[in-house]
């Protein structure tokens, strides 16, 4: 399966940044969206940039809108389950799934309970809905699209925590390579991108980063998401969209192959 005009997808963190860069993106395609968020105002002018997206096209769905909102706490799990239920009820099969809502801190985890909040909302909520897209999708087949970041192979120490739960996406991606079902899942792995999400960092260290790093541009990020919506050999890959380096698979075959377990007689252990 590939992006077709006519599917539907659920897409979370769609209020701005690269999850409203990716509903648009989506809805030049003609696909119906699903917009989950907790800002009401964000999510609703997301609806609305779809729909204008759709009129561009001249794509207008026979039996459902181009797109709902719904104020959604990912971190909840009678939330999510219950947007799941709405989108089926007002558009019928799930076709997609991205999951991109993300937050972030710079609190020292040593000394402020917030990183749990991290984890729940960048990890949990990943799993949680990965299940709820699969359970939704199971014997007619969809694309899971995770939004990590570089920061999952990339140690900062400033952002232990938000690294740790970003390197968990990555590796919950990997390890659905052979999930079967029809169903794909990959994950795009961008190094910074300047959306609302960077506005917990310190002034002092975003004027660093411009001037020394730089930011991934958003037409890099949603290329290379497409990339794995798009190509049906794709599966259980990280994407890394870098900054100033061609978009790449991380990690490369050679690693893989350095880093996969052996069995007794020293054949590669293929997994269970």
């Amino acid at each position: 399966m590939k992006v077709e005009q006519g599917q539907s997808a659920l897409l979370t963190g769609g209020g701005g940044g690269i999850g409203r860069a990716l509903a648009v993106a989506l809805a030049g395609r003609g696909v119906r969206l699903t917009i989950l968020d907790l800002n009401i105002a964000h999510g609703e002018e997301t609806v609305r940039l779809v729909e204008e997206e759709h009129a561009k096209i001249s794509y207008k769905p026979i039996d459902s809108p181009s797109a709902i909102f719904i104020r959604c706490d990912v971190a909840n799990s009678d939330e999510l389950a219950a947007a799941y239920a709405r989108h089926h009820d007002v558009f019928g099969r799930l076709h997609i799934c991205i999951n991109n809502a993300g937050v972030f801190s710079t609190n020292a985890f040593y000394e402020d309970k917030s990183w749990r909040k991290m984890i729940d909302v960048n990890l949990t909520a990943v799993i949680e809905s990965t299940s709820n897209a699969i359970q939704a999708m199971k014997g007619q087949g969809g694309l899971i699209l995770n939004i990590a970041s570089s920061a999952a192979f990339m140690p900062i120490d400033l952002f232990a925590v938000y690294c740790s739960s970003k390197a968990g996406v990555a590796m919950f991606t990997r390890s659905l390579a052979h999930l079967g079902m029809g169903i794909r899942v990959n994950a795009i792995c961008p190094e910074f991108v300047n959306t609302p999400l960077l506005v917990a960092l310190p002034p002092l260290l975003k004027d660093y980063i411009e001037e020394n790093v730089g930011y991934v541009e958003m037409e890099k990020v949603v290329t290379a998401a497409f990339s794995a919506l798009d190509d049906e050999s794709m599966t259980g890959e990280c994407l890394w969209v870098s900054t100033h380096r061609p978009t790449q698979i991380w990690p490369d075959e050679e690693t893989k192959r350095k880093q996969q377990a052996v069995t007794k007689d020293g054949t590669p252990f293929a997994g269970l």
